[in-house]
């Protein structure tokens, strides 16, 4: 199969494409990713997921550009990175004993044909209700750090997950079940050296 090329530094998504024998090139791009309306999330991250893919498309003459935007979504609030182990802990406290959804939009861009396809993926989450001891306990192995809302589905937090609805990789950072869609779009697995990435 040719290359796709991911638009993103996420080592997460980098695994998933690995765990899916899905050929890569990650190339790093720098956006503002800052949603414009988060009351209308879905719009939002299918926003940003376009703006990432024509980044990247930006520097290849030939191939499928992949952008993806994924965010936590609670009490029409988004919570993303935390900062210190003080906002972690506010924020495995607002999601304990509820349930959150996970939203991504996602993009894929011909740099050659030109086609765009976009599509979104929402997963809900249920944590159970966490005690104090047990929100210091997760927050003192510093999983927290560099995940949106302070959690990694794949991670130590799985212990307090008790169900989710959807997609799990999207949860990850990339909704396989959408990207797989919109590969198809392109004829991508039957492609032999079509979407191959040719840097300009």
């Amino acid at each position: 199969m040719d290359s796709i090329v991911l638009a993103s530094r996420s080592p997460r998504r980098k695994e998933i494409l690995e765990r899916l024998n899905i050929p890569y090139i990650a190339f790093d791009i720098d956006i503002d990713e800052k949603l414009t309306n988060v009351r209308n999330i879905k719009s939002s991250v299918m926003e940003v997921s376009k703006k990432k893919a024509a980044a990247g498309a930006c520097h290849f003459s030939k191939g499928l550009v992949v952008g993806v935007d994924t965010v936590v979504y609670f009490n029409r609030k988004v919570l993303g990175k935390p900062e210190n182990t003080g906002s972690a802990y506010k924020y495995i406290k607002m999601l304990s004993g509820n349930t959150h959804c996970v939203v991504s939009g996602i993009t894929i861009r011909d740099t050659c044909g030109g086609n765009v396809y976009s599509a979104c993926s929402l997963t809900e989450v249920s944590f159970i209700k966490m005690s104090d001891s047990e929100i210091k306990n997760y927050l003192a192995a510093d999983e927290w750090k560099d995940k949106a809302g302070g959690y990694a589905i794949q991670g130590q937090a799985a212990l307090y997950i008790k169900g989710i609805l959807g997609s799990f990789y999207n949860v990850m950072g990339l909704p396989v079940e959408e990207l797989y869609r919109l590969l198809k779009k392109f004829n991508y697995f039957e492609s032999r050296g079509r979407y191959q990435p040719v840097n300009k």
